[in-house]
């Protein structure tokens, strides 16, 4: 048969003369890809042969010329033939043996597996993408389109700069110029100006535009020493995608289907029409990175973008890489993700009925999904490495011998984008757990962590953040608002400072209006940050941090023309913004102000200084250089106190009592928070520590009083953060969902023995049940004393309004049962005729926010110690009502052998005079004594049981007696066993303990 190059059995075309390589030889009979354990099951698998292809050898045989294929006998042509043969042979074998030592995945060696060439050339373009390595930072003009080329040019006059990197620069002329920063100096002439301009436009890649440039329309501002400074850089914002007004049918910033949706893109929900981009422009942001919200662990890739609205009304047109090339020649185009940990995931699982809804789900599920991630990434490099070879063996035909397309999975693009180092990944963390937890993550799996958000709690952990590299964008001072965030401290700022880790202050805006994000940094330098690192924290370190250091978080020359003038030093209250242009264009503008003057003169501390809080009856204040004592009283001199009320105010006042120096500063009066919640409030997303909603129809009967929920003094981060910030005054409403709200309270934030109440409305029908109790009300035997009122109250406060109740009916018998607080308010308990106190549990562990109060077994001296000293007699103790509670109400005992033991430092006193035939006891055997006395006669005293001979071994009562094997002190110990139980009639001996 004449050779057609077919292959007649298979019916596809034949590899060109002398290439003796065929798709059958490839086969994966009978071998194994050396890095299969590595390229896993999905990898492209090796085709096994045709009969057809299985000819002799595993190869296909082919004429020499003019040879028919056969050799006859020995004779000289079969020398030829052997010959030809081997070297055939050795030839073809030679190429098999290659290609099954090095198999690229994918390679199939055969055109019967072939892709298309387009699909080629789109995987070999994706790997070189891959492989792409921009220049993240360039040091000359930037020339892509994204440059504004058709703004005003700007000369902005004797300014005083602030860098951005702390830098101060007076006198100093900026020039604005084709969306850049085209020259930066002093009495800069208009020739200077014109030179900056053309410059700038010859970095401009449109020739037209760069030819037209002109300083003909210059606009010149007189900067008249006023700060100038590059835009502020907000990196955690929700602008645009919370669009205001706040509704339901506009807010964009979660998909709560499911837990990890790493895939999503914010740029889809962004509304451009948000007048949020105006308000925050306002204040002075020209850059926000714009995040997906904080419901799931993975909520999808976020946008940077400029706060400038554009003709086209597209949100792309917003993103800080619009026309930049993609190819890496004028910067890196960073892309961005949110991911989220701690509290939120945890309470969004179980809305959807997924995991997580512990932190172990959390870990898991982050875990399963970069591991699947790096599935992806693995396989793609597989295929790379062998189409690359494929190429260099076959140049043009190489489609023909790779099988399968470059593998893409749209649902984990992103994140292997993440693991190839172009995501800047932000991170939703507040404990040091959960930081942890994403540090051992970023190293199973090889990615980088730019920045963990809010981090309330990461400056415990600083070391391990500058280790890592990572930065902490925060809050000033918001927190409290849910359990994760209630360890806040306002020095974090100042202790990552000295601790290496930058931080960023941001806004989370609406949470927090973005246009305030300087206040942010204000309050930083009040509480400690030095004033340039908290400059830098709303623009260098910022622009850093989200891969834009290069370009925008500073004045330099080559960066964009994103600049704010300030009316003031933007780092004194009310600094706002007069100018704000973003590339160049004027996007925000008021009139000018008169400066203000900076010759403020500090005044040293007050003294003396006290080590804690003091009373004295009488004080004076003095050298006081004004007091703003009223409406239109400013005076100065002494402030003078004597029995807690104002005595004299002015110059000629006589000081009494201890003296306190105010070297020159000012007086004013307490301030007054008014319509807040504080009081009544602890945690805001805690419910638990909440006083609770009043309905309109609680609020209108006249239960709503807001004074009996009210909750002062003790551990309320509210009120002590209230008063040591001068706000000694709030007015507080009740909770409520209707609309009468009920009666608001005024009290002092500052009060520690002004306790009040907590539940608003159980309070306000128990004080209307108990007055309005007549002779047909059940209530009337409560009243009368003839029942016991038990009240589960573990708030100090709570105790304290219940004891007020109390108060107005002589005869009631009050239990105080939980009782954690009740330490507190002791003096209280022990002044109230007929309260006796239920310890439940006798060691009591702060498990919930209401019980936070109790003192752990630990602590010395113990509860009971402190409320027996107070003179509270009737103390009792029980187990929990809650689980583990009724197991272990066995050990009932030992609960009160824990009581006597722990009471080391005061004891539990004794339990009456000696005399009268009375055993006299050690101090321990006293307190034992004590102790059995809580778990049986004070029990039954505060529950009215005496008269049924319940707790006490009395003559002609009913026998309820427990024998011991142990002598005095030592009843309560795990030693001592039950010998014997009498009960009426009945009497057990060693009765078995199962």
């Amino acid at each position: 048969m004449p050779n057609t190059g077919l292959d007649v059995t298979a019916g596809r075309p034949l590899p060109p003369a002398g290439v003796g390589i065929d798709g059958g030889s490839n086969s994966s009979g009978g071998e194994s890809d050396t890095d299969g354990a590595e390229r896993s099951s999905l990898l492209a698998t090796r085709q096994q042969p045709t009969d057809g292809d299985r000819v002799r050898g595993g190869h296909r045989r082919w004429r020499a010329p003019g040879h028919d294929g056969r050799c006859h006998g020995w004779d000289h042509r079969t020398l030829g033939c052997l010959s030809v043969g081997a070297v055939i042979a050795l030839v073809a074998g030679l190429a098999v043996a290659l290609l099954h030592l090095w198999h690229p995945a994918g390679y199939s060696g055969g055109v019967g597996n072939m892709i298309t060439r387009e699909a080629f050339e789109h995987g070999m373009a994706m790997c070189e993408a891959n492989d792409l390595k921009a220049l993240e930072n360039p040091l000359d003009y930037l020339t892509g389109t994204h440059a504004n080329a058709n703004g005003r040019p700007v000369h902005i006059r004797n300014a005083t700069v602030w860098d951005g990197l702390g830098n101060v620069l007076p006198e100093t002329d900026l020039v604005l110029s084709h969306g850049l920063i085209a020259k930066i100096g002093r009495s800069l002439s208009r020739a200077d100006v014109a030179a900056a301009v053309s410059r700038a436009a010859q970095a401009v890649s449109d020739a037209a535009v760069a030819s037209a440039s002109s300083i003909s329309d210059l606009l010149v501002i007189e900067a008249e020493g006023r700060v100038v400074s590059p835009g502020l850089v907000d990196q955690h914002s929700h602008v645009a995608v919370e669009p205001l007004p706040g509704l339901i049918g506009s807010a964009d910033g979660n998909e709560l289907s499911s837990m990890v949706n790493p895939q999503l893109r914010i740029v889809d929900s962004i509304n451009v029409l948000d007048p949020g981009l105006d308000i925050v422009l306002s204040g002075g942001v020209t850059t926000s990175l714009v995040l997906p919200g904080s419901g799931i662990l993975m909520g999808g890739e976020a946008l940077a973008i400029k706060m400038i609205r554009t003709e086209t009304n597209e949100p792309e047109d917003l993103g800080v890489n619009r026309g930049m090339d993609p190819r890496g020649t004028d910067g890196k185009t960073w892309r961005w993700m949110k991911m989220a940990c701690g509290e939120n995931p945890k309470r969004v699982g179980p809305m959807l009925g997924q995991m997580p809804t512990s932190r172990m789900g959390t870990g898991w599920l982050f875990r399963r999904q970069f591991e699947a991630a790096r599935d992806l990434v693995r396989r793609q490099e597989d295929w790379c490495e062998g189409a690359r070879l494929t190429k260099r063996l076959h140049g043009e035909s190489s489609h023909r011998y790779i099988h399968g397309r470059y593998p893409e999975e749209l649902v984990h693009e992103s994140l292997a984008a993440l693991l190839r180092g172009d995501v800047r990944l932000q991170v939703h963390c507040y404990d040091p757990q959960d930081i942890e937890m994403m540090v051992r993550n970023k190293h199973e799996f090889g990615f980088n962590i730019t920045t963990f958000h809010h981090a309330t709690e990461a400056f415990l952990v600083a070391p391990l953040l500058a280790r890592e590299n990572i930065s902490a964008a925060i809050f000033s001072e918001f927190s409290i608002y849910k359990a994760e965030a209630y360890e806040h401290s306002v020095r974090a700022g100042k202790i990552f400072a000295e601790a290496g880790v930058p931080f960023a202050y941001k806004s989370d805006h609406p949470a927090l209006n973005a246009q305030n994000l300087i206040y942010e940094a204000q309050r930083g330098v009040h509480h400690g940050v030095d004033p340039n690192l908290a400059f830098m924290a709303v623009t260098s370190v910022p622009a850093e941090r989200i891969g834009l250091g290069w370009r925008i978080g500073r004045i330099a020359e080559a960066y964009d023309a994103d600049v704010v003038i300030w009316d003031r030093p933007p780092l004194e209250i009310g600094a706002n913004p007069l100018h704000v242009f973003v590339d160049g264009f004027t996007a925000f503008s008021k009139s000018f102000k008169p400066p203000r003057s900076q010759n403020a003169v500090p005044v040293p501390p007050v003294t003396p200084v006290l080590d804690s809080p003091a009373s004295f009856s009488a004080y004076t204040i003095a050298n006081v250089s004004a007091i703003y004592a009223g409406p239109e009283v400013v005076s100065s001199g002494y402030i003078v106190v004597k029995d807690g009320n104002v005595f004299c105010v002015g110059p000629t006042c006589k000081p009494e009592g201890e003296v306190f120096n105010n070297n020159g500063g000012v007086v004013i009066p307490g301030m007054i928070a008014a319509n807040t919640p504080i009081g009544l409030t602890d945690i805001e997303q805690e419910s638990s520590t909440h006083d609770g909603s009043v309905s309109s129809e609680n609020a209108l009967s006249g239960l709503a009083h807001a004074a009996d929920g009210l909750r002062v003094g003790g551990d309320q981060k509210h009120l002590q953060y209230a008063f040591r910030h001068g706000v000694l005054t709030a007015i507080t409403p009740p909770e409520h969902n209707g609309l009468i709200g009920g009666f608001s309270v005024a009290f002092r934030t500052g009060a520690e023995d002004s306790w009040t109440n907590s539940l608003t409305v159980q309070i306000g029908r128990l004080r209307e049940l108990l007055s309005d109790a007549g002779s047909s009300s059940p209530f009337s035997h409560v009243v009368s004393g003839e029942l016991p009122l038990v009240v589960d109250a573990n708030e100090p406060s709570d105790i304290s309004k219940v004891l007020g109740i109390a108060s107005a009916h002589p005869s009631l018998r009050l239990v105080v049962a939980g009782a954690a607080g009740a330490w507190k308010v002791a003096s209280e308990l022990a002044a109230t005729a007929n309260a006796s106190v239920l310890l439940q549990p006798g060691r009591c562990l702060p498990l919930t926010w209401e019980t936070r109060s109790c003192l752990p077994p630990h602590s010395r001296p113990t509860a009971a110690e402190r409320l027996r000293a107070a003179g509270v007699e009737r103390l009792a103790i029980s187990v929990p009502k809650e689980v583990p509670g009724p197991d272990q109400v066995r050990s009932l005992r030992f609960e009160a052998g824990w009581l006597a033991a722990d009471a080391v430092e005061l004891g539990l006193g004794r339990l009456g005079p000696s005399g009268n035939g009375r055993l006299e006891l050690s101090a321990e055997a006293e307190s034992e004594a004590v102790a059995i006395g809580a778990v049986t006669w004070t029990v039954a005293d505060a529950f009215g049981l005496t008269e049924l001979g319940v707790g006490r071994i009395v003559q002609g009562t009913r026998a309820n007696l427990v024998a011991l094997d142990a002598t005095p002190g030592n009843a309560l110990s795990l030693s001592a066993s039950v010998q014997l139980l009498g009960d009426g009639r009945s009497i057990v001996t060693l009765p078995r303990q199962d």
